[in-house]
């Protein structure tokens, strides 16, 4: 059980938010409608965790993220944004926010993205909720391509089997967006991606190429051997040499 703080200034979601967190077992200490009152309530109640919209009115979520971190560095923010935010998802990130949902939100993504963050163990029952018209998923919904979180000052880069030529042009634009970060620390993650176009592989060895060229650290790892042999059978440069079986 941990006591979160949400900010939006959207009646539905913060109402969304809250029942999905409350019917998880989470207390929520506050509601705040913009980054400033954010701050005040952040002081006030001092919160395990915060789920921060990103575009609200007088401070927005990105300048919340900067007070609070400012003024209490271990605070564990949770980035609330839609699809088309995602560069200003990966400021927050840089700025120390953990991790981030992309909206519309299910009540398992939340879950599992707030338990992680939290360093609880995923809870695998499905949580039903009443959400509104609004915020609800609609049904084919694809799984996000990739997605980037902030774990202890490591970004996590984590692909999925979604990843096109397209959706890597968005993960090749965020990336380059971290090289600003010093000392930069990145772990590649395949997860259980069992293949990918030659084409894909060789992009994402540009990834691992442009780390080292600015003298940051990159892991990459997977899960599936078939794909780590075929990499290292196709000697693909500089991703041959760094990929490893989990």
């Amino acid at each position: 059980m941990a006591r979160i703080l949400i900010v939006d200034d959207s009646a539905i979601m913060r109402r969304n938010l809250k029942t999905i967190l409350v019917q998880a077992g989470h207390i929520v200490v506050g509601e705040a409608i913009n980054g400033g009152q954010a701050h005040l309530m952040y002081r006030t109640h001092v919160p395990d965790l915060v789920t921060m919209d990103i575009t609200m009115p007088n401070v927005n979520g990105i300048e919340a993220v900067k007070l609070i971190k400012k003024e209490f560095p271990d605070a564990k923010i949770v980035m609330v944004s839609a699809l088309d935010q995602r560069s200003m998802v990966l400021e927050a990130l840089k700025l120390g926010a953990k991790h981030y949902i992309i909206k519309p939100i299910t009540p398992e993504t939340v879950i599992d993205v707030v338990n992680k963050v939290l360093g609880i163990t995923p809870i695998e029952e499905t949580h039903e909720t009443n959400l509104q018209p609004e915020e609800t998923v609609p049904e084919g919904a694809d799984v996000a391509p990739f997605i980037i979180e902030n774990a202890d000052n490591t970004f996590q880069i984590r692909l999925s089997p979604s990843l096109t030529e397209e959706s890597f042009a968005m993960l090749m634009q965020a990336v380059q967006g971290l090289m600003f970060v010093k000392p930069l620390k990145v772990v590649l993650n395949f997860g259980s991606i069992e293949t990918l176009p030659d084409s894909l592989l060789n992009k994402i060895a540009g990834i691992v190429r442009s780390v080292k060229n600015s003298k940051g650290m990159i892991r990459v790892i997977a899960r599936n051997k078939n794909l780590v042999k075929t990499v290292k059978e196709k000697k693909i440069d500089n991703l041959t040499e760094v990929i490893e079986v989990i």
